[in-house]
């Protein structure tokens, strides 16, 4: 029998495929991972190393857990809904960067459109 490669040479082989769900999760193992809510249905790469599940996406380290091991269970990442706002039971990013003043409306007797109908017949 030969030596085994070095950790580094096949570390690289060690990460499995995954797609982030709408709410955020990464299913590894049985045990759904939280990934910041930026990465919803991205793929990514997942990994089992010394006892933490590691999320990448491309060669970005996402997020990393302490490995579970009960099935079903859900592990939160911190920060994972971070500027995320809910309307009517939906999520959606909460508005960022400079906001616009609206300008104030004219106010005018509804006369003046029935005018301008009765202009356009």
């Amino acid at each position: 029998l030969g030596m085994l490669p070095s950790p580094e040479r096949w570390a690289k082989y060690r990460f499995e495929p995954r797609k982030v769900s709408r709410d955020g999760f990464v299913s590894y193992d049985g045990v759904r991972y939280g990934v910041p809510w930026l990465y919803s249905g991205r793929e990514v790469r997942v990994r089992d190393i010394n006892g933490f599940i590691e999320i990448y996406c491309e060669k970005q380290l996402i997020a990393r857990h302490e490995k579970q091991y009960r099935s079903r269970m859900l592990v939160m990442c911190e920060g994972q809904y971070a500027n995320l706002s809910t309307a009517q039971g939906y999520a959606y990013p909460k508005p960022q960067g400079v906001q616009i003043p609206v300008q104030d409306v004219e106010v005018r007797p509804l006369d003046v459109y029935e005018h301008l109908v009765e202009v356009g017949v």
